[in-house]
């Protein structure tokens, strides 16, 4: 489990690192992988993990990427660009994962941690996503954010309780589906109305 945990860890970075949005549904493809991979071996693979796994599989490697690689492919090479993380952006990364391992030193003696390095990836990741909603410009980037902000709390639930309850499970997928499916919606109209994928030109739709 804390090496599934590790790639959704490494994959958040990777979203902060990268300027190429189909590089980012790669990442949240590897990221479904790993979560898939979490649920199977959490475990006995009994009949409720194994269609856990497989709805996970499911929305997060297939229908959640396929839907926006669908989408990204279509536009011309400029609009799959993202413009450059501004330079504070990567002091906060920095810190943000600091207190993380802070608040794990003053958590651990309350016994509410059951799986440290869970925690951290966790926890690290939630912050990393939330980092990226407000410091990226780029639309299909800030619908990425939130799928890793997501994943990020799978892999915290896991380091408190092990386990979430399968309807929790099955409902954080509906979710995720019907919001990412909003905004990559949304996000298609605002590029073809206004031409441009730069979020910042939403302004223009005040009064």
């Amino acid at each position: 489990m804390a090496i599934a945990g590790f790639f959704v860890f490494i994959t958040t970075m990777g979203l902060l690192q990268s300027r190429n949005v189909l590089h980012s549904v790669m990442f949240l493809a590897v990221e479904g992988l790993a979560l898939t991979a979490m649920v199977w071996i959490s475990g006995p693979l009994t009949l409720t993990t194994l269609s856990i796994g497989i709805a996970t599989l499911f929305v997060k490697v297939g229908v959640i990427p396929g839907t926006m690689y669908r989408v990204i492919s279509q536009w011309p090479t400029e609009y799959r660009r993202e413009h450059p993380l501004p330079f504070w952006a990567y002091i906060v990364a920095v810190a943000l994962v600091l207190a993380v391992g802070h608040v794990i030193h003053l958590l651990t003696p309350s016994g509410l941690i059951l799986h440290d390095s869970l925690f951290f990836y966790g926890m690290a990741s939630i912050y990393l996503g939330l980092l990226l909603i407000i410091s990226r410009r780029h639309m299909v980037s800030q619908v990425s954010a939130l799928v890793a902000v997501e994943n990020g709390l799978v892999v915290l639930a896991a380091s408190v309780a092990g386990a979430l309850p399968t309807f929790m499970e099955f409902g954080m997928l509906i979710d995720l589906l019907v919001a990412t499916a909003i905004l990559v919606w949304m996000s298609r109209r605002i590029r073809w109305q206004f031409n441009s994928a730069d979020v910042t030109d939403l302004k223009l739709l005040r009064g």
